[in-house]
């Protein structure tokens, strides 16, 4: 069931540091979808959806009746997940309609949370 207004949108997530990340995309009411493992230099190829009317973004249930809206996509080191977690900061493309959304995570060299940047969107 796609409503009119809502169009697709591709998020690149890539693994731009040295040691390997466990993804997850974080849903409305706490469900959660595991990437798995995103390895040093490559990329997750997600196929999200936006609402046209109010920027969310979100993906269809596999029944294709009703979405599973995103809250968070996470990136935490693969060893110690809940302890390095960081976040895509989705803020920006909820603003616009978007196509297009790049993103890279990486873990410090040191201790510390993984961090994540916003390196493309596109109309």
């Amino acid at each position: 069931m796609h409503t009119l207004g809502d169009h697709a949108v591709n998020l690149q997530l890539t693994n731009a540091g040295a040691e390997p990340l466990s993804c997850k995309i974080v849903y409305g009411h706490w469900v959660e979808r595991d990437l798995g493992r995103l390895d040093p230099g490559t990329t997750f190829d997600i196929a999200l959806r936006q609402q046209s009317e109010d920027h969310a973004l979100f993906i269809y249930r596999d029944d294709m009746q009703r979405r599973l809206m995103i809250e968070n996509i996470l990136c935490g080191r693969a060893g110690n997940w809940h302890e390095t977690t960081g976040q895509v900061d989705l803020a920006r493309p909820r603003q616009a309609d978007i196509a297009y959304l790049e993103a890279t995570c990486a873990a410090p060299a040191g201790p510390g949370r993984v961090s994540c940047q916003l390196t493309d969107i596109a109309p």
